[in-house]
């Protein structure tokens, strides 16, 4: 049984992984930058959702399907730890 019929190829596990890596690399640089200038807080939160809208509608429109969707995993898991980040710093634990 043929699982990838018509000979199309969507990309590698590897651009997956670029994708995931992207995006997540643009949350860690936010929280590095963060760190050092937190009066850009939401400077940084616009740029940084512009380029994680971005990113995978670029990627998928030019054709890169694999990529596009790494960073739609990306982008998941960003939403994730800020979400949670944010509830950590609101109920006070965080310090």
């Amino acid at each position: 049984m043929n699982q990838n019929p018509g000979k199309k190829t969507d990309g590698s596990l590897k651009d997956l992984w670029i994708g995931i890596g992207i995006t997540l690399g643009i949350y860690l640089l936010g929280l590095l930058i963060i760190f050092v200038y937190p009066s850009i807080f939401f400077a940084y939160m616009c740029v940084a959702i512009i380029g994680l809208v971005v990113f995978p509608v670029i990627s998928f429109s030019k054709g890169k399907s694999r990529l596009g969707q790494g960073a739609l995993i990306g982008l998941g898991l960003n939403i994730l730890l800020f979400t949670a980040c944010f509830g950590i710093l609101i109920s006070g634990l965080g310090g």
